[in-house]
Order: C-alpha cells, then structure tokens, then sequence
C-alpha cells in the first residue's frame, strides 16, 4: 500500500502533542515522572489503515462528489423560494459552526496567521463563486451547471501562470485547450443563446479559480486547519450582507434543508481535502467525474431535467482536460 500524502498546506495540524521520553532522574531527591502510556488506536482506525491508501483517497473523492450532488440538488429545490444570496448565508453561517466544532477542540493555535488580508480576499471569492453557482442552479439544469463547472481547475492553472509566474508547458496549453473546447461545446455559442445562468456559472468558475491562487499563497505559510477555519469564520459575514436584501425568513421545513445544506457543503470539503492527502490526484480524480452522472440523476428524477447529449460530448472533454493537466503536474518537479 502506498503511504498517504500529504497536503503542502497540511503542517503542523496533526503533530503529537505533549509526547515524549519520560524525565531521568539525576539526584536522590528527584523523582522520575511515569513514562507516558502509549494506547493502542481504535479499531476503526486500525481498519482503516488497513485499506490501502489509494482506496481510502478514492472512497473519500466518490463520498465528497456524492454529498456535494446531494446539496446541489437541495439547493436546486430551495431555489424555487428563496434567493441563492440567502441559501448563500446559510449555507456558510451553519457551515461554519460545523467547522469550529471541528476545529477548535485541537486548540486555538488554528488562529495563528500573519496573511489575515489573505484570508479575507479569499472569502469574498469564495462567497462570490458560490452565490454565481447557486444562482446557476436555479436557472440552469443541473448537469449544465455541473458540467461547465468541472473546467473550474483549469481556470486555476491559467491563474498560476499569470499571478504565480509558473512555468508553461506545450502539456499544460494542451490542457487548457481541451477545456476550452469542452467549454464551448457545452455552451455552443452561435447555435444556441449564452444563458444568464451559463454567465454565472463562468463568473463562478473565474472567482474559485483565483481563490484557489490566493489558497496556494496561504499554504506556504499557513496550516490547512487554520485556511479552512478562516474561511468558515469570515464568509458567513459577507453572505449576510448580501443576504440582507432578499430575505425571507425560512419555513420549518426549509430550515431543516438549510441545516443539510450546511453539513453537507462541509462534509464534501473535509473529504474533497482527504481525498487529495490519502492519494495521488491522477487516481482520485477520476471519481470527480461522477458528479456529473450524480446531477443528471437527481435533474432528471427529482426536477425533470433532461441534459443535452453536448452536455455530456464537453463535459467529458473539459474532465480529460483536468485530468490531463493532473498527469502532467505529477510529473513536474
């Protein structure tokens, strides 16, 4: 099995605390403090270390594309009554309750940052790449939505180009080609009108892409705890400002979906960030491309949604282009 990998922001969140050899004792007056006690790990966690890790990073990519469809489709749903500004908010603000429930318990050394204007230019992506989407969703089938969306990484390496000054390669033009192919044969410019929804859809994609610049920043210095935690404790703010404007205050049951919506969003980011640690991303990501089979699935059965077949000709060329630029970044040093 191969040993898992681990993030290039993920430091320090997961040392042992408080372990070492037990104090010697140098006089007649001194004591010997005990030897700490080493436990033996659970038995889930014995299981699952069990599992080879190129198993447990593909079970966690197919659990966060699964649970990010299901909120999807929620979202879908609740957009028939109330705005995507305030789904927005409530999506972050229980979002964020989630994540500090998480979080905090490992101590308060996650607030220690000194990028904090980091932190907050990327929630204001975040919030923006979020309310575009889910403004798609309420306009747009959802297998559209998804399938435009899935060039979002390829939108991110073009950004490490020009903001990072990273190195291009005739592969990673390659890539970019295919996603930009895949890009106009979903939208199909000239055969059919450019939709507001497919305009947000873009915006959302161009939004998340700079975020995930402003996030490869924030690794360098910062662990991936406190980017995660920063980002739930900033965005709700920000969704509420927005939010302001349209509300209306949520029925009982659509504050029950609203609570899952919440859950599920973070859910799917724990396991999409675990998925990336226990393996290499040509073997995960693959299973990323079932977010599109799970959107047409629940478009279809649950809201009628039939997708067009050139939704699926370029969704499939936008994923091999994202998972070509992923092969090629593997292989550059």
């Amino acid at each position: 099995a191969r040993p898992a990998r681990r993030s290039p922001g993920a430091r320090g969140e997961d040392r042992p605390h408080g372990r070492g050899p037990a104090l010697v004792a140098r006089g007649p007056g001194r004591r010997r403090s005990p030897a700490p006690v080493s436990l033996p790990p659970a038995a889930p966690n014995r299981r699952m270390a069990a599992v080879p890790a190129g198993l447990r990073g593909m079970a966690f990519m197919f659990g966060s594309s699964s649970t990010i469809s299901f909120m999807n489709g929620i979202v879908t749903g609740l957009s028939a009554s109330l705005h995507a500004f305030e789904i927005t908010f409530f999506r972050q603000v229980l979002g964020s309750v989630f994540m500090a429930a998480v979080f905090l318990p490992r101590g308060l050394h996650v607030l220690h940052t000194r990028r904090i204007w980091l932190h907050i230019l990327r929630a204001v992506l975040n919030v923006f790449a979020m309310a575009s989407y889910f403004i798609a969703l309420g306009l747009e089938p959802m297998a559209n939505v998804v399938a435009l969306a899935l060039a979002a990484p390829l939108f991110a390496s073009l950004g490490a180009i020009v903001f990072l000054r990273e190195r291009m390669t005739v592969r990673r033009w390659m890539a970019l080609g295919l996603g930009l192919v895949g890009s106009l044969v979903i939208l199909r410019p000239g055969f059919q009108t450019i939709t507001y929804g497919m305009v947000m859809v873009l915006l959302s994609n161009v939004a998340w892409s700079i975020a995930l610049i402003d996030i490869k920043v924030l690794a360098r210095t910062d662990s991936s705890a406190t980017i995660a935690f920063y980002a739930a404790m900033l965005q709700w703010p920000l969704a509420l400002i927005a939010a302001i404007f349209f509300w209306t205050w949520p029925t009982l049951e659509q504050w029950g979906w609203l609570c899952v919506v919440g859950v599920c969003g973070s859910l799917a980011q724990l396991s999409l960030t675990q998925a990336f640690r226990e393996a290499d991303a040509t073997l995960v990501l693959p299973l990323d491309f079932t977010k599109l089979i799970w959107a047409s699935l629940i478009g279809y059965f649950i809201f009628g949604q039939v997708p067009s077949v050139w939704v699926w000709i370029g969704g499939l060329i936008v994923f091999s282009g994202v998972f070509y630029n992923a092969i090629q970044e593997r292989g550059t040093p």
